[in-house]
């Protein structure tokens, strides 16, 4: 059954980072021009689902995954490290990124471009402490 279940928390990790990838640029590039702005609240909205769903699936296969391995509260660690790593990464996203997302977004649907232009520098910047702190949660993984 772990390995199941390593293989479900692998492929959900993957997608919560992998969906990511590509929306900094997508962001600067695309608030620049109220028809592709329009097209990015979109492509936005599916990619926040995407992470949430994502993102709280590699929480629950983690945890499960510590339960069937080591128990809980036995787990080694560098597990606690990236089950923390995983936390801050929500807080992150949580605290900072989804609200420079929601002005980012408010302005396009204002048509005030450079309003929007002006709130991409912190949303990327923390879709990048996100990442960073997945590649750490990953990293915990294998010491």
């Amino acid at each position: 059954m772990s390995e199941l279940v390593t293989i479900l928390h692998v492929l959900v990790a993957a997608a919560w980072f992998g969906h990511k990838l590509l929306i900094p640029r997508d962001v600067r590039v695309s608030v620049r021009h109220t028809d592709s702005a329009t097209l990015l609240i979109e492509r936005m909205s599916r990619a926040q689902r995407l992470g949430i769903v994502t993102g709280l699936a590699t929480l629950a296969t983690g945890i499960w995954l510590m339960y069937l391995t080591t128990g809980v509260l036995d787990a080694a660690p560098n597990t606690y490290v990236a089950l923390g790593a995983v936390l801050a990464s929500f807080l992150v996203g949580g605290a900072v990124a989804r609200p420079a997302w929601k002005r980012i977004r408010e302005a396009v649907e204002a048509e005030d471009i450079p309003r929007a232009a002006a709130g991409v520098t912190t949303f990327n910047r923390a879709i990048s402490l996100e990442s960073l702190l997945w590649i750490l949660a990953l990293t915990m993984m294998f010491a």
